[in-house]
């Protein structure tokens, strides 16, 4: 089976993290029998138009075991929606027809969200006979249902694909808007670099983590607050953040505007296993974000038999029982400092091993089976609508 998987954001410029999943995706589909190869439409800020005059605006980069076709363009959308989308089109079309001449026709087109690369993938696979799948990772996603600029084109992916969330909420909600029938086809996590025999115990300091990049919705400011509540009760803790990003000075202002620069260590941006190693040593997970569609670090810690504190921001919600750890109000620092205190009276009582395997669902061989299970559905779906 041949699929070009097609994001509409992935790992470049200066957030690596940004869309990461879509490459571990990619690559185990390939670890599972199935051909794919990635297709991405590089939307270039009008602010510098000279510097993409002179850019070079295709190219094929060979990741680890797939490769990425990529067509550059110039991000006109504030000056004309309609043609900027016109022009995605035209650009992703120009790209499969450069992957057909090389490979032949894929089987299935998977698009990650619905705008852009959901709606450009529909119209595509429509005209090409190629039959597609949407998964919606954005957390803003139900504008797409709600603003009339964006709602014919949510019409359209929902009559021309199958539509899928990485959340069932996410899925729940969109029966509010259609009466189409949506799937549930969860994030992929590697979670076998993080599986290990460690059996945590509390020590005299209580060690919390944070794994996310460094953005404004990650709400580390809260995380502080409920921290510093905690050091005002005497109670012994250090949090360790991993990550960088854009809101990395500002989170360290309002760390040491706190007074916690000895409670806080930034550690900055880790790969896979050096974050495996650093959750190995570590007491518990804190999520602070005010929404997460997945949260792929919530899961990371559970495959580390961790448990997590984490905001009800909805997608760790769906994972997150008593048994995993402690959900708190959103944007409620106090709230935070409650449930990590809870956590800590009641550290013993947590089984590392219930919370491993709570993980595994999430893992490589679960999604994928998923995943071949729905492009199968779409095949036969669009089968049916040809004989029709």
């Amino acid at each position: 089976m041949k699929v070009l998987v097609v994001p509409t954001w992935y790992p470049n410029g200066k957030d690596k993290l940004m869309g990461v999943y879509h490459k571990e995706f990619t690559e185990a589909l390939n670890r599972n029998g199935v051909k794919a190869d990635m297709l991405y439409i590089d939307r270039q800020r009008l602010s510098k138009p000279l510097k993409y005059i002179f850019m070079k605006k295709r190219d094929i980069i060979k990741e680890n075991n797939y490769k990425v076709y990529i067509n550059k363009m110039l991000d006109i959308s504030k000056i004309s929606f309609k043609w900027q989308i016109k022009n995605y089109i035209n650009k992703l079309e120009k790209l499969i027809k450069i992957y057909i001449s090389l490979n032949g026709k894929p089987d299935i087109i998977h698009a990650q969200v619905l705008f852009p690369a959901g709606y450009a993938c529909s119209v595509i696979g429509k005209k090409y006979s190629i039959p597609v799948i949407v998964t919606e990772h954005y957390s803003g996603y139900e504008k797409f249902f709600k603003e009339e600029k964006y709602k014919e084109y949510s019409s359209y992916v929902l009559n021309n694909s199958i539509y899928t969330t990485v959340s069932n909420y996410m899925r729940k909600n969109i029966s509010n808007y259609t009466k189409i029938e949506c799937f549930v086809l969860p994030n992929l996590v590697d979670t076998k670099p993080f599986i290990n025999n460690v059996k945590r115990t509390k020590d005299k300091t209580f060690k919390l983590v944070s794994v996310s990049a460094l953005r404004k919705g990650k709400r580390l400011d809260i995380v502080f607050k409920a921290l510093k509540i905690l050091i005002d009760k005497n109670i012994d803790i250090h949090l360790d953040i991993v990550g960088d990003g854009f809101y990395e000075d500002i989170f360290k202002n309002n760390c040491h505007e706190l007074g916690l620069d000895e409670y806080v260590t930034f550690l900055g941006r880790k790969n896979k296993s050096e974050i495996a190693e650093i959750l190995k040593n570590e007491n518990a997970l804190v999520i602070g974000s005010e929404i997460e569609t997945f949260c792929i670090p919530g899961v990371e810690a559970m495959a580390s038999g961790m448990p997590i504190v984490s905001t009800d921001c909805l997608g760790p919600s769906e994972y997150v029982d008593k048994n995993v750890g402690n959900l708190c109000r959103v944007n409620d620092s106090e709230d935070m400092a409650e449930k990590i205190e809870d956590l800590i009276n009641r550290y013993d009582s947590f089984d590392s091993e219930y919370i491993r395997e709570k993980a595994n669902i999430y893992g490589e061989e679960e999604v994928v089976k998923t995943t071949l299970k729905l492009y199968e559905r779409a095949i036969n779906k669009k089968e049916q609508k040809d004989e029709k």
